[in-house]
């Protein structure tokens, strides 16, 4: 059943409203003068990510209108990216644990709204979040670990505000297993940045954001990027803040990967670009569907949320928590995939002064707006969406009910309700 809901899941990513926008287009436009002949684009944004889907481009070329072809590219690159974690983890972590992961992924995330355009976080996301899983293999798979360092000095040089989160991860590892190699793929991420500006820009140190505001106060730029409605991690990603060490203990073995030390790095990823992003006047990533820059955290979201599916709790408070952390998951993927395309009624006028409602306010947050104001030009097909993943919902929950509904049924046996002749006025 699960696997069914998942390729279900992936079909209806094909039909998503795919399409080339906004900062897509500049990425777009910059490989496209690069391909076409016309030499580098001195456009600010990275061409490692969209040097990839360079085939896509060709096949564009040939069959129909190349960034018709290129508005799928994510959603290759994010198919690819579970085919690799699949491939990585299968028969070196519990079966059902794989399975709800992948599931997950798919249809507990905020993934749909992400791989519907070609924008540079879906590529970065796969390649450092698959890396890490690579880089945690045991030591029988050398050249595996290398290719994973490498995903991820690849990923992160996609994105150069994320070179100090690599930095920081590769130093951990370092620490821990006392090793230097560790600098080799943050000083290639940084070579490959500087790199590129050198040749598109004539200077190594010019990465385009030349006039860009740094000053935003970093304390409320962690509580916007962590609590705010409109693009909180804790909303739009619940499960990244489920404790699960002593809980994944026997759902992975040890000695084929390290499944702990690969969520750890993950989180240290994720931590460390909270803390650039934070004093950046754009830390909410303008007026895109969640918060987008923080794509990665997906995969510890998803895999904690797995986890405690997986390995059950009997308190009854905490199957209160996973029910509402599982609901919510639910509900950003149905949300990410049904009202990505329609948009906050006043979120996408940029010359409205209540631009901030956007990112700060419930109602106008693309998260629970179409609770208060829902759009009527939904088609049937969004319907059918819903529908969907209503059917994932109870399918993923009904275990966490059926254990709710012990635990009150135990309760009301150990506290009977008095019989009326004991009442008195």
């Amino acid at each position: 059943m699960e696997w069914a809901l998942f390729w279900i899941g992936m079909v209806s990513l094909v039909f998503a409203n795919h399409k080339v926008t906004w900062d897509a287009r500049r990425r777009f436009d910059a490989l496209d003068q690069l391909l076409s002949g016309e030499g580098l684009s001195e456009d600010r944004y990275s061409l490692v990510g969209p040097l990839f889907a360079t085939p896509m481009w060709l096949a564009g070329q040939v069959v129909g209108r190349a960034d018709g072809w290129l508005a799928y590219f994510n959603l290759v690159v994010f198919a690819l990216g579970l085919l690799a974690l699949h491939l990585l983890l299968r028969g070196r972590v519990d079966a059902g644990l794989l399975r709800r992961f992948l599931l997950l992924l798919v249809v507990g995330s905020m993934v749909p709204a992400h791989i519907s355009n070609f924008y540079a976080e879906t590529f970065s996301a796969m390649t450092v979040g698959v890396g890490m899983i690579a880089a945690y293999l045991a030591a029988t798979h050398p050249w595996q670990r290398r290719l994973g360092w490498a995903g991820m000095a690849l990923g992160t040089a996609n994105i150069a505000a994320t070179i100090p989160a690599l930095a920081l991860t590769a130093a951990d590892r370092a620490v821990r297993l006392r090793r230097l190699r560790y600098a080799v793929p943050v000083a290639a991420a940084v070579l490959l940045v500087l790199g590129e500006a050198w040749l598109r820009r004539g200077d190594p140190l010019d990465q385009g954001y030349t006039g860009e505001r740094f000053d935003y106060p970093m304390a409320l730029g962690v509580l916007a990027i962590l609590f705010s409605f409109g693009k909180g991690l804790v909303w739009f990603m619940p499960g990244l803040f489920l404790p699960i060490r002593r809980r994944l203990r026997g759902l992975y073995d040890p000695d084929a990967v390290d499944l702990w030390g690969a969520y750890r790095s993950w989180l240290v990823y994720v931590g460390a670009m909270v803390a650039v992003y934070a004093n950046w006047w754009a830390w909410s990533g303008d007026l895109y569907w969640g918060p987008r820059f923080f794509l990665l955290a997906v995969l510890p979201a998803a895999l904690a949320l797995a986890v405690w599916l997986t390995r059950p709790d009997t308190r009854a408070w905490v199957n209160v928590v996973l029910l509402g952390v599982l609901s919510l998951s639910v509900w950003v993927a149905a949300d990410s995939s049904v009202f990505e395309s329609s948009g906050a009624p006043r979120c996408y006028d940029k010359a409205n002064l209540q631009e901030d409602y956007c990112r700060f306010g419930v109602v106008e947050s693309d998260l629970w707006y179409p609770l208060t104001d829902w759009p009527g030009h939904l088609a049937v097909g969004r319907y059918a969406q819903l529908a969907f993943f209503a059917v994932v919902w109870a399918w993923l929950a009904a275990p966490v009910l059926a254990r709710l509904t012990r635990s009150a049924t135990g309760w009301l046996r150990a506290h009977p309700v008095p019989p009326p002749a004991q009442w008195r006025w």
